[in-house]
Protein backbone atom coordinates (compact mmCIF):
# COMPACT_ATOMS: atom_id res chain seq x y z
CA UNK A 1 0.00 0.00 0.00
CA UNK A 2 1.27 3.58 -1.02
CA UNK A 3 2.13 5.43 2.08
CA UNK A 4 0.50 8.61 2.15
CA UNK A 5 2.37 11.77 2.73
CA UNK A 6 1.32 14.24 5.25
CA UNK A 7 2.66 17.74 6.97
CA UNK A 8 1.63 19.55 10.06
CA UNK A 9 2.48 23.16 10.36
CA UNK A 10 2.81 24.44 13.91
CA UNK A 11 5.13 27.22 15.83
CA UNK A 12 6.02 24.75 18.55
CA UNK A 13 5.05 21.79 20.61
CA UNK A 14 5.29 23.72 23.63
CA UNK A 15 2.50 22.59 26.26
CA UNK A 16 -0.93 23.23 25.55
CA UNK A 17 -4.23 22.66 24.13
CA UNK A 18 -3.19 23.31 19.95
CA UNK A 19 -0.33 21.43 20.66
CA UNK A 20 -1.86 18.40 22.28
CA UNK A 21 -4.15 18.07 19.70
CA UNK A 22 -0.56 18.31 17.19
CA UNK A 23 0.26 15.50 18.75
CA UNK A 24 -2.79 13.44 19.11
CA UNK A 25 -3.20 14.18 15.40
CA UNK A 26 0.23 13.32 14.32
CA UNK A 27 0.60 9.37 16.47
CA UNK A 28 -3.28 8.47 14.66
CA UNK A 29 -2.08 9.56 11.43
CA UNK A 30 1.41 7.47 11.93
CA UNK A 31 -1.04 4.58 13.07
CA UNK A 32 -3.02 4.91 9.97
CA UNK A 33 -0.28 4.43 7.11
CA UNK A 34 0.60 7.96 6.66
CA UNK A 35 4.15 9.28 6.56
CA UNK A 36 4.13 12.07 8.97
CA UNK A 37 6.13 15.11 9.37
CA UNK A 38 5.92 17.99 11.72
CA UNK A 39 7.05 21.59 10.63
CA UNK A 40 8.29 23.36 13.81
CA UNK A 41 9.59 26.59 14.18
CA UNK A 42 11.85 26.01 16.90
CA UNK A 43 13.18 24.17 19.81
CA UNK A 44 11.40 24.48 23.53
CA UNK A 45 12.26 22.51 26.23
CA UNK A 46 8.90 22.11 27.87
CA UNK A 47 6.92 20.52 24.89
CA UNK A 48 5.17 17.68 23.93
CA UNK A 49 7.91 16.13 21.70
CA UNK A 50 8.45 12.64 23.96
CA UNK A 51 4.97 12.15 23.21
CA UNK A 52 5.37 11.37 19.36
CA UNK A 53 5.80 8.35 18.25
CA UNK A 54 8.85 7.35 16.85
CA UNK A 55 7.78 7.32 13.20
CA UNK A 56 6.69 10.75 13.00
CA UNK A 57 9.74 13.19 11.47
CA UNK A 58 10.44 16.67 12.89
CA UNK A 59 11.41 19.71 11.06
CA UNK A 60 12.82 22.78 12.52
CA UNK A 61 12.72 25.69 10.79
CA UNK A 62 14.98 27.86 12.94
CA UNK A 63 12.54 31.21 12.88
CA UNK A 64 10.63 33.15 14.95
CA UNK A 65 7.08 34.30 13.02
CA UNK A 66 5.49 33.15 10.04
CA UNK A 67 7.29 35.59 7.81
CA UNK A 68 10.53 34.26 8.64
CA UNK A 69 9.14 30.66 8.11
CA UNK A 70 8.72 31.96 4.39
CA UNK A 71 12.01 32.59 3.94
CA UNK A 72 13.46 29.21 5.68
CA UNK A 73 11.13 27.18 3.18
CA UNK A 74 12.46 29.08 0.06
CA UNK A 75 16.16 28.97 1.43
CA UNK A 76 16.29 25.27 2.07
CA UNK A 77 13.99 24.57 -1.27
CA UNK A 78 11.33 22.94 1.34
CA UNK A 79 9.38 19.93 -0.39
CA UNK A 80 5.82 20.27 0.90
CA UNK A 81 3.98 16.83 1.52
CA UNK A 82 0.54 16.54 -0.28
CA UNK A 83 -1.65 17.80 2.43
CA UNK A 84 -0.85 20.26 4.83
CA UNK A 85 -2.40 20.96 8.12
CA UNK A 86 -2.08 24.29 9.72
CA UNK A 87 -2.43 25.18 13.42
CA UNK A 88 -2.94 28.77 13.25
CA UNK A 89 -4.13 31.54 10.97
CA UNK A 90 -1.32 33.11 10.57
CA UNK A 91 0.91 29.96 9.46
CA UNK A 92 -2.31 29.19 7.26
CA UNK A 93 -2.02 32.90 5.02
CA UNK A 94 1.92 33.25 4.79
CA UNK A 95 1.65 29.35 3.11
CA UNK A 96 -1.41 30.54 0.96
CA UNK A 97 1.02 33.57 0.06
CA UNK A 98 3.85 31.11 -0.99
CA UNK A 99 1.62 29.02 -3.14
CA UNK A 100 0.22 31.36 -4.56
CA UNK A 101 2.93 34.11 -5.36
CA UNK A 102 6.40 32.88 -4.65
CA UNK A 103 6.55 28.97 -5.66
CA UNK A 104 3.01 27.54 -6.91
CA UNK A 105 3.73 24.26 -4.94
CA UNK A 106 0.58 22.19 -5.69
CA UNK A 107 -0.44 20.98 -2.09
CA UNK A 108 -4.12 20.80 0.00
CA UNK A 109 -3.87 23.25 2.72
CA UNK A 110 -6.26 22.78 5.95
CA UNK A 111 -6.82 25.24 8.55
CA UNK A 112 -7.28 24.16 11.84
CA UNK A 113 -8.98 27.45 13.36
CA UNK A 114 -7.63 27.19 16.85
CA UNK A 115 -9.54 30.20 18.14
CA UNK A 116 -12.83 32.36 18.25
CA UNK A 117 -11.52 34.89 15.70
CA UNK A 118 -13.97 37.95 16.25
CA UNK A 119 -12.81 37.97 19.65
CA UNK A 120 -9.00 37.02 19.43
CA UNK A 121 -8.02 39.39 16.55
CA UNK A 122 -9.47 42.56 18.45
CA UNK A 123 -9.04 41.31 22.14
CA UNK A 124 -5.21 42.75 21.46
CA UNK A 125 -3.36 45.85 21.87
CA UNK A 126 -3.79 48.43 19.20
CA UNK A 127 -0.59 47.98 17.10
CA UNK A 128 0.24 48.17 13.01
CA UNK A 129 0.88 44.78 13.18
CA UNK A 130 -3.06 44.00 14.96
CA UNK A 131 -4.85 46.07 12.00
CA UNK A 132 -2.39 44.45 9.13
CA UNK A 133 -3.49 40.82 10.98
CA UNK A 134 -6.91 41.71 10.75
CA UNK A 135 -6.69 42.95 7.51
CA UNK A 136 -4.72 40.32 6.21
CA UNK A 137 -7.42 37.39 7.78
CA UNK A 138 -10.12 38.87 6.53
CA UNK A 139 -9.04 39.05 2.97
CA UNK A 140 -6.79 35.73 2.53
CA UNK A 141 -7.76 33.30 5.79
CA UNK A 142 -11.32 32.84 3.92
CA UNK A 143 -9.28 31.89 0.51
CA UNK A 144 -7.91 28.40 2.03
CA UNK A 145 -8.91 25.12 0.73
CA UNK A 146 -10.53 23.76 3.96
CA UNK A 147 -10.98 24.38 7.79
CA UNK A 148 -11.18 22.44 10.74
CA UNK A 149 -13.70 24.00 13.53
CA UNK A 150 -13.34 23.24 17.24
CA UNK A 151 -16.86 23.54 17.68
CA UNK A 152 -20.00 24.30 16.50
CA UNK A 153 -19.78 27.87 17.99
CA UNK A 154 -16.19 28.33 16.09
CA UNK A 155 -17.76 26.95 12.49
CA UNK A 156 -20.79 30.05 13.21
CA UNK A 157 -18.36 32.65 13.93
CA UNK A 158 -15.91 32.13 10.45
CA UNK A 159 -19.24 32.24 8.67
CA UNK A 160 -20.33 35.31 9.99
CA UNK A 161 -17.23 37.14 10.24
CA UNK A 162 -15.11 36.14 7.74
CA UNK A 163 -17.60 34.99 5.70
CA UNK A 164 -16.43 31.22 4.82
CA UNK A 165 -18.31 29.13 3.08
CA UNK A 166 -19.61 26.60 5.72
CA UNK A 167 -19.22 23.83 3.12
CA UNK A 168 -15.45 24.43 3.47
CA UNK A 169 -15.83 24.05 7.02
CA UNK A 170 -16.04 20.28 9.06
CA UNK A 171 -16.48 20.66 12.88
CA UNK A 172 -14.59 18.30 14.38
CA UNK A 173 -14.20 18.38 18.35
CA UNK A 174 -10.67 17.82 19.79
CA UNK A 175 -9.93 14.73 20.90
CA UNK A 176 -8.66 13.29 24.23
CA UNK A 177 -5.51 12.00 23.90
CA UNK A 178 -4.89 8.49 25.47
CA UNK A 179 -3.05 9.69 28.49
CA UNK A 180 -6.21 11.22 30.43
CA UNK A 181 -7.95 8.28 32.14
CA UNK A 182 -9.61 8.24 35.10
CA UNK A 183 -7.86 6.23 38.09
CA UNK A 184 -9.77 4.49 40.93
CA UNK A 185 -9.12 4.83 44.45
CA UNK A 186 -7.22 8.13 44.29
CA UNK A 187 -7.50 10.91 47.01
CA UNK A 188 -9.20 13.82 46.13
CA UNK A 189 -7.12 16.42 47.74
CA UNK A 190 -7.30 19.81 45.16
CA UNK A 191 -10.68 21.47 45.24
CA UNK A 192 -10.55 23.34 42.76
CA UNK A 193 -7.59 22.82 39.74
CA UNK A 194 -7.48 25.40 37.18
CA UNK A 195 -5.53 25.04 34.04
CA UNK A 196 -3.89 27.07 30.58
CA UNK A 197 -1.68 30.03 29.74
CA UNK A 198 -1.47 32.99 32.26
CA UNK A 199 -2.81 35.46 29.50
CA UNK A 200 -5.47 37.67 29.04
CA UNK A 201 -7.66 35.65 27.37
CA UNK A 202 -7.93 33.14 30.38
CA UNK A 203 -9.85 35.65 32.79
CA UNK A 204 -7.80 35.76 35.61
CA UNK A 205 -9.20 38.60 37.18
CA UNK A 206 -12.31 36.70 37.44
CA UNK A 207 -10.31 33.54 38.86
CA UNK A 208 -8.91 35.63 41.44
CA UNK A 209 -12.53 37.69 41.99
CA UNK A 210 -13.90 33.65 42.16
CA UNK A 211 -11.14 32.30 44.65
CA UNK A 212 -11.54 35.67 46.68
CA UNK A 213 -15.56 34.85 47.34
CA UNK A 214 -15.21 30.98 47.36
CA UNK A 215 -12.00 31.17 50.32
CA UNK A 216 -14.34 33.22 52.51
CA UNK A 217 -16.77 31.07 53.41
CA UNK A 218 -14.41 27.69 53.38
CA UNK A 219 -10.96 26.84 53.13
CA UNK A 220 -9.74 25.85 49.87
CA UNK A 221 -6.82 23.87 48.52
CA UNK A 222 -6.90 25.31 44.87
CA UNK A 223 -3.97 24.19 41.82
CA UNK A 224 -2.41 26.14 38.97
CA UNK A 225 -1.05 25.07 36.39
CA UNK A 226 0.29 26.93 32.96
CA UNK A 227 2.68 29.54 32.54
CA UNK A 228 2.13 32.84 30.47
CA UNK A 229 2.94 36.95 30.04
CA UNK A 230 0.61 37.51 33.43
CA UNK A 231 2.32 35.54 36.06
CA UNK A 232 3.11 38.94 38.05
CA UNK A 233 -0.50 40.25 37.95
CA UNK A 234 -1.80 36.86 38.69
CA UNK A 235 0.57 35.87 41.85
CA UNK A 236 0.06 39.33 43.43
CA UNK A 237 -3.35 38.94 43.13
CA UNK A 238 -2.96 35.08 44.49
CA UNK A 239 -0.77 36.70 47.55
CA UNK A 240 -3.50 39.16 48.28
CA UNK A 241 -6.26 36.49 48.48
CA UNK A 242 -4.06 34.34 50.98
CA UNK A 243 -3.32 37.93 53.31
CA UNK A 244 -7.39 37.44 53.94
CA UNK A 245 -8.77 34.32 53.67
CA UNK A 246 -7.50 30.68 54.40
CA UNK A 247 -5.96 29.31 51.17
CA UNK A 248 -3.56 26.76 50.15
CA UNK A 249 -2.31 27.59 46.53
CA UNK A 250 -0.59 25.12 44.84
CA UNK A 251 1.85 26.94 41.42
CA UNK A 252 2.49 24.10 38.96
CA UNK A 253 4.17 25.66 36.12
CA UNK A 254 4.62 22.55 33.98
CA UNK A 255 3.73 18.89 34.41
CA UNK A 256 4.01 15.55 32.06
CA UNK A 257 1.17 14.46 34.28
CA UNK A 258 -1.92 16.89 34.45
CA UNK A 259 -3.65 13.47 34.35
CA UNK A 260 -3.46 12.69 38.08
CA UNK A 261 -4.23 16.50 38.58
CA UNK A 262 -7.55 15.92 37.13
CA UNK A 263 -7.71 12.96 39.19
CA UNK A 264 -7.10 14.42 42.57
CA UNK A 265 -8.98 17.43 42.07
CA UNK A 266 -12.87 17.92 43.13
CA UNK A 267 -13.75 20.56 40.37
CA UNK A 268 -12.03 22.08 37.58
CA UNK A 269 -12.67 25.33 36.86
CA UNK A 270 -12.37 27.58 33.41
CA UNK A 271 -13.43 31.63 33.44
CA UNK A 272 -11.88 32.61 29.80
CA UNK A 273 -13.25 35.03 28.07
CA UNK A 274 -13.31 32.83 24.79
CA UNK A 275 -11.89 29.87 23.96
CA UNK A 276 -11.69 27.45 21.01
CA UNK A 277 -12.58 24.42 22.15
CA UNK A 278 -11.01 24.52 25.70
CA UNK A 279 -9.63 20.69 26.22
CA UNK A 280 -9.07 21.28 29.62
CA UNK A 281 -13.17 20.78 30.36
CA UNK A 282 -13.45 17.88 27.83
CA UNK A 283 -10.36 16.13 29.69
CA UNK A 284 -11.58 16.88 33.45
CA UNK A 285 -14.74 15.43 32.56
CA UNK A 286 -13.16 12.38 30.64
CA UNK A 287 -11.35 11.47 33.97
CA UNK A 288 -14.93 12.26 35.73
CA UNK A 289 -14.32 15.11 37.73
CA UNK A 290 -17.11 17.79 36.91
CA UNK A 291 -16.47 21.21 35.68
CA UNK A 292 -17.63 24.85 36.09
CA UNK A 293 -17.40 27.19 33.32
CA UNK A 294 -18.38 30.53 32.28
CA UNK A 295 -20.50 30.09 28.88
CA UNK A 296 -17.92 31.97 26.97
CA UNK A 297 -17.86 31.71 23.19
CA UNK A 298 -16.71 29.05 21.94
CA UNK A 299 -17.00 25.45 23.07
CA UNK A 300 -18.17 25.21 27.05
CA UNK A 301 -22.38 24.86 25.88
CA UNK A 302 -21.00 21.88 23.63
CA UNK A 303 -19.00 20.13 26.17
CA UNK A 304 -20.85 20.81 29.60
CA UNK A 305 -24.54 19.81 30.67
CA UNK A 306 -25.58 22.32 32.85
CA UNK A 307 -26.72 20.38 35.88
CA UNK A 308 -25.04 17.58 34.92
CA UNK A 309 -21.63 17.16 34.37
CA UNK A 310 -21.30 20.41 35.43
CA UNK A 311 -22.56 24.02 35.34
CA UNK A 312 -22.36 26.69 32.82
CA UNK A 313 -22.03 30.32 34.14
CA UNK A 314 -23.43 33.58 32.18
CA UNK A 315 -20.53 35.60 31.35
CA UNK A 316 -18.73 37.13 33.70
CA UNK A 317 -21.31 36.36 36.58
CA UNK A 318 -18.21 35.81 39.72
CA UNK A 319 -21.26 35.35 41.88
CA UNK A 320 -23.10 32.56 40.40
CA UNK A 321 -19.45 31.52 39.57
CA UNK A 322 -18.66 31.26 43.61
CA UNK A 323 -22.14 29.93 44.83
CA UNK A 324 -21.93 26.87 42.16
CA UNK A 325 -18.71 25.99 43.59
CA UNK A 326 -19.53 26.15 47.12
CA UNK A 327 -23.04 24.47 46.55
CA UNK A 328 -20.68 21.49 44.30
CA UNK A 329 -17.74 21.35 47.09
CA UNK A 330 -20.69 21.06 50.09
CA UNK A 331 -22.51 17.94 47.66
CA UNK A 332 -21.19 17.26 45.02
CA UNK A 333 -24.49 16.27 43.48
CA UNK A 334 -23.41 15.84 40.02
CA UNK A 335 -22.25 12.46 38.94
CA UNK A 336 -22.77 12.12 35.51
CA UNK A 337 -19.72 11.85 33.34
CA UNK A 338 -19.55 12.97 29.48
CA UNK A 339 -17.04 10.69 27.84
CA UNK A 340 -15.68 12.73 24.41
CA UNK A 341 -15.33 10.00 21.32
CA UNK A 342 -11.91 10.80 20.33
CA UNK A 343 -12.56 8.00 17.20
CA UNK A 344 -15.20 10.04 15.61
CA UNK A 345 -12.99 13.35 15.59
CA UNK A 346 -10.23 10.76 13.84
CA UNK A 347 -12.55 9.57 11.52
CA UNK A 348 -13.43 12.85 10.66
CA UNK A 349 -9.83 14.54 10.31
CA UNK A 350 -9.26 11.29 7.27
CA UNK A 351 -12.92 12.44 5.69
CA UNK A 352 -11.47 16.28 5.96
CA UNK A 353 -8.05 15.00 4.39
CA UNK A 354 -9.32 12.65 1.80
CA UNK A 355 -11.97 15.66 0.74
Amino acid sequence: MTQKSIDLFIDAIRKGGAERVCVNYANYLADNNYKVRIVLFRKYEDSYINLLDDRIEIVYLHCHNASSMLKRIKATKFIFASTVITFNHQISIALWFYRRFIDKTKFKLIARNVNFLSRDLHLRKNSIKKFVTILLTKLVYRNIDYYIAQCNDMKDDMVSYLSIPESKITVIYNPVSTSIYKQDDIKKDIDLLFVGRIRKQKGLDYLATVLDSVSQYRNIKVCIIGTGDLEVELQHNLDEIKKRNNIEIERIYATDDVNSYYNRSRITILTSLYEGFPNVLAESLTVGTPVISFNCPSGPAEIVENGVNGYLIPCFDCDDFSNKVLSLLDNNELSDIRYFNSDKSFNLLEQVIKN
